[in-house]
Formats: structure tokens, C-alpha cells, sequence
């Protein structure tokens, strides 16, 4: 049988092991969403690097050619410039 200090000793561990477990499961809890929250922003980087890269391929098989005309009216048209009494049609349905 445990006296009466053994009990006193045994309800503060009781109340330091479970003050620990509190703590360790809302550190998981927040270290939880701070991970999903980086693996959005890693997703979206991602998709970011890959339109990057195919814009850079783009471009460098546009510099590579031996045809400078086509480099040329494609960084034309990148600012903007189009031929006289070309028309420029705009998709402008909802979802575009």
C-alpha cells in the first residue's frame, strides 16, 4: 500500500506526463499544417519551374533556328506588335 506521499508523487507525474503529451501532440498539430502548408507552396513552385522551363525551351529552340524572321515576329507579337490590317480576335467566354 502507497502512503500518502507516494500518492502526491504520483499525481504530479500523472500531471507532468500528461502536460507533455498535450504539448507534443499540438506541436504535431501545428508542425502538421506547416508541412501541408509548404507542399502547397512546393506544388505550386512546381508548376511554376515546369511553365518556366517549357516557355525557356520555347525560346531557345526559337534562338537556335537559322530562321530569324520567325525569332523576330515572335518576340514582336510577345510585345504586343501585329501586322497592318491583321485582325486580333479575344477569347472572352467566362472560364478563359
Amino acid at each position: 500500500m502507497q502512503t500518502k506521499k507516494g500518492t502526491k508523487h504520483s499525481k504530479i507525474m500523472i500531471a507532468v506526463v500528461a502536460t507533455a503529451v498535450l504539448f507534443a501532440a499540438s506541436l504535431y498539430g501545428f508542425l502538421q499544417a506547416d508541412i501541408n502548408a509548404k507542399a502547397e507552396e512546393l506544388a505550386g513552385l512546381t508548376s511554376q519551374w515546369e511553365a518556366l522551363s517549357a516557355e525557356n525551351e520555347e525560346i531557345n529552340s526559337l534562338i537556335n533556328e537559322t530562321d530569324e524572321a520567325k525569332l523576330y515576329e515572335h518576340l514582336a507579337r510577345e510585345r504586343g506588335y501585329v501586322y497592318p490590317d491583321e485582325k486580333i480576335y479575344y477569347d472572352v467566354t467566362p472560364g478563359n
